[in-house]
């Protein structure tokens, strides 16, 4: 429970807002999710930067949501159960836990109605090591300064494994000597308080029951602001006027899930201080005159329906990218016939391909974003590669997604994506180049930074087939003649090429 107490310096804001992520993956209160549409959109606020809403896992599969969730579905031997092996066993240090805890509860995340919203965010330029500028020291560097986030849980009447799980998960990561819970009301709701001495003054948790909801906080005031949004006080992102238009427009009354962005609040809560790197990614993009943007995904029967709301500079524009009615006899057919779901949808593949690759790297700080493009010049002349004509341009606008293999923990979207393509063996040699480059790298830095147990990797097997490493086999991709494939685990992925790659079956 002490074990960062050694070294109260190190990542604290980091290590809190990953406790954050373990609590939303573990908590499993009583109460399951009712049936009736909950108005969980009503305690966000209408400024929120980010948010992202979904139904429990019983709503994607048409099952009776009347009921509590079945604790007996799923395997007998956990996820939660293998890890702690692992962690007994001594393969998880460090860091390493954090990981393994998020992993381990994923499944969980599945099961009831939830939203998690950024609010607000901001940052600064520092010096290195320190807040106060010193004469003579290297550049600035970009720095969080302040940050807001809610997340929302419909609960039902009891709340109390809620609590127990949060209890728990707080007690990994603070202890009695430099943490302080206190109790505190806001109006008609009470709540609690988390302080903790190594964190920033406006790094606080707070937590309690809002109606039906329990809602969790994290950054000075964002409790308020939820408070005041249940109050009356404040509106909520479901009275704003641009989100009811989009909304409506994509189905979110009877979607799964959605998730919107307000790109032009983002770029001013950031301030000038990280006006270059925002100016960078939405160049990567080509978003720069997008100012908010909004995702839904519906059911039809089977069929996952890809709607989408945008505003581009004073045009709101609604799209469909994946129609039912319009799918290709020649994509349905290596969709197996016990997935659950799926959906064939129609976007610019190449373009996400060309360009959030660069958004990512544009987002770093200036010194790793130099890094980044040295590094991916150096690989393209070692190699003798042409990224555009090898890969990206044989990359076709149909992506094919299912849910087949079935995780046996029922985690959401944990699906079979299948990528159209031209021209499988110039496909195949460039992502082998890259990914071999990127096990490489990866294997350089565990080595620089004496990293042995548990490191992450990427491996590749006898079938061709790559996947991640870390601790437990992660995501995998094998491209085919047609399709560049990826599911979440290498035998998944196995399992699904059997539909996809049906003639090689049968050759053996």
């Amino acid at each position: 429970m002490n074990r960062h107490h050694s070294n109260p310096g190190k990542n604290l804001i980091t290590r809190a807002l990953r406790a954050m992520l373990i609590f939303l993956a573990a908590w499993s209160p009583a109460m399951g999710y009712d049936g009736k549409p909950a108005p969980i959109m009503d305690l966000i606020p209408s400024d929120a930067l980010v948010v992202y809403a979904a139904r429990p896992y019983s709503f994607l599969m048409g099952e009776s949501s009347t009921q509590p969730a079945d604790e007996t579905k799923g395997p007998t031997v956990s996820l939660t159960s293998i890890v702690g092996f692992l962690n007994a066993a001594g393969l998880i240090p460090g860091d390493g836990q954090v990981y393994a805890d998020i992993i381990s509860a994923l499944p969980l995340l599945g099961r009831y109605e939830h939203a998690l919203a950024l609010l607000d965010v901001s940052t600064k330029l520092v010096q290195p090591g320190g807040d106060d500028d010193q004469p003579g020291r290297q550049k600035k560097i970009l720095r969080l300064d302040k940050l807001q986030v809610a997340v929302v849980f419909r609960t039902g009447e009891s709340c109390k494994p809620v609590t127990e799980q949060l209890y728990r998960v707080m007690s990994r990561y603070t202890n009695r000597d430099v943490a302080a819970l206190s109790t505190h009301k806001a109006g008609e709701f009470e709540y609690q308080r988390l302080v903790d001495d190594r964190l920033k003054e406006w790094a606080v948790w707070e937590w309690g029951t809002i109606g039906d909801s329990f809602v969790l906080t994290f950054g000075e005031g964002a409790y308020d602001r939820v408070v005041s949004v249940a109050s009356g006080k404040a509106t909520s992102i479901s009275r704003n006027d641009w989100y009811r238009r989009g909304a409506e427009q994509t189905h979110v009354r009877d979607c799964f899930a959605h998730w919107v962005t307000d790109f032009t609040q983002l770029r001013e809560r950031l301030g000038e201080a990280a006006e270059g790197r925002v100016a960078r990614v939405a160049a990567a993009l080509q978003a720069d005159d997008i100012r908010q943007d909004m995702w839904a995904v519906g059911i039809e029967g089977r069929a996952l329906t890809w709607r989408r709301y945008y505003r581009r500079g004073t045009e709101d524009v609604t799209r469909l990218y994946s129609d039912p009615s319009l799918y290709s006899k020649d994509h349905l057919r290596i969709v197996p016939d016990e997935a659950k779901h799926f959906a064939i949808i129609k976007v610019p593949t190449r373009w996400l391909v060309d360009n959030l690759p660069r958004a990512w790297v544009a987002a770093q700080s200036e010194s790793n974003y130099r890094k980044w493009q040295t590094a991916w010049q150096r690989l393209e002349q070692e190699r003798g590669l042409d990224i555009g004509g090898n890969l990206i341009e044989h990359i076709g606008e149909t992506v094919i997604l299912f849910d087949y293999p079935e995780h046996p923990l029922r985690i959401p979207f944990a699906l079979t994506i299948a990528i159209e393509i031209d021209n499988g063996r110039a496909v195949s040699a460039s992502i082998n180049s890259l990914l071999e480059a990127w096990s490489r790298y990866l294997d350089e830095r565990a080595e620089r930074n004496k990293t042995v147990l548990a490191r992450v990797s990427v491996k590749r097997d006898d079938e061709g087939i790559w996947y991640i490493q870390a601790a437990i086999p992660g995501p995998a991709l094998k491209v085919t003649d047609r399709y560049m494939v990826i599911s979440w685990s290498p035998q998944a992925l196995r399992d699904a090429l059997r539909f996809i790659e049906p003639e090689k079956k049968a050759r053996r």
